[in-house]
């Protein structure tokens, strides 16, 4: 064989492995991302998701939500797929759906990855800070058609919070203690979401910077950060006041700090609070009016 054909030859082998290479690459990058006219029967793997499914109006395209999701109610109602950290991925193939949407931490990434590896189509979200929140809502808009609605969302939000900027001024900042759980006592550092709403509700955090996000304190630094406001938010919504009574009795060992001196400890609705989703403003606004709450006596 002359050496012609035998360049010949090589040539058809590169060109046959870039078909191979470059199909199987098209191929991971529809499995990885979300194609037109797929988002008929949605599965959510998270509250703060189902909110902003909800908000663009896809509830009838909503298939199955976790144990979770109870906002607004008619998610309650949807069928249940396992809980937010423990996905079923049975239950997520019995939906039949044609979009999974998750987020982007360790136990939904790897429910993620096996399910585009079956086929399904999946967009992961990662939502930790409130700028995430509005990419957030743009790409799962793009994803289901509903970008309008999306852009509508965000600008008001937007409008909503840059309204409360406003009314709360440049004042002085309000210095707040964010509880997280008291026993064993966890609060909120400076990067967290939870960090940015205090910030837009006219505060700053009592806690200064920390190796982890939402890191242990004891009784030393509960004295020296001064906060002038305790929160906490509540892990269930009901009789926030009888919960506050208790709060007030297990804070009444630190009468030196000037939130427990002027009686200044909350308890507000955590479901608001705690999920980064289309309420952002009403959760910012409940922080604002522990704050200054002679801003919104009228």
């Amino acid at each position: 064989m002359s050496k012609w054909c035998w360049l010949f030859l090589i040539m058809l082998c590169w060109i046959g492995a870039g078909f191979a290479f470059f199909g199987r690459q098209e191929k991971q990058n529809r499995n990885s991302s979300v194609l037109p006219g797929q988002a008929d029967r949605i599965v959510s793997m998270a509250p703060n998701l189902t909110e902003i499914l909800f908000a663009l109006g896809l509830e009838d395209k909503i298939v199955a939500v976790t144990l979770h999701c109870n906002y607004p109610p008619a998610a309650a109602g949807k069928p249940k797929i396992g809980t937010f950290w423990q996905p079923n991925i049975e239950a997520v193939i019995a939906a039949k759906p044609t979009l999974v949407v998750t987020l982007g931490f360790e136990q939904q990434k790897n429910l993620a990855e096996r399910l585009r590896r079956i086929g399904y189509n999946c967009l992961t979200i990662n939502i930790e800070k409130v700028s995430e929140l509005f990419e957030a809502i743009d790409r799962i808009g793009t994803a289901t058609g509903k970008q309008r609605e999306a852009n509508q969302l965000v600008s008001g939000i937007q409008k909503k919070l840059n309204g409360l900027t406003a009314l709360v001024g440049t004042r002085d900042k309000v210095r707040v203690l964010w509880v997280v759980q008291r026993e064993p006592l966890r609060v909120a550092g400076r990067d967290t979401f939870v960090n940015e709403m205090i910030e837009l509700a006219g505060g700053e955090n009592a806690i200064g910077p920390t190796v982890y996000k939402y890191p242990p304190i004891g009784a030393e630094q509960v004295i020296a950060s001064g906060a002038e406001v305790i929160i906490e938010p509540s892990m269930t919504p009901e009789d926030l006041v009888a919960q506050r009574d208790k709060a007030f009795q297990c804070w009444n060992r630190f009468e030196n700090v000037p939130a427990v001196f002027n009686k200044r400890i909350y308890v507000i609705n955590g479901d608001v609070v705690s999920r980064l989703g289309p309420r952002l403003y009403e959760g910012v606004e409940s922080i604002a009016r522990c704050l200054r709450p002679e801003l919104f006596a009228d």
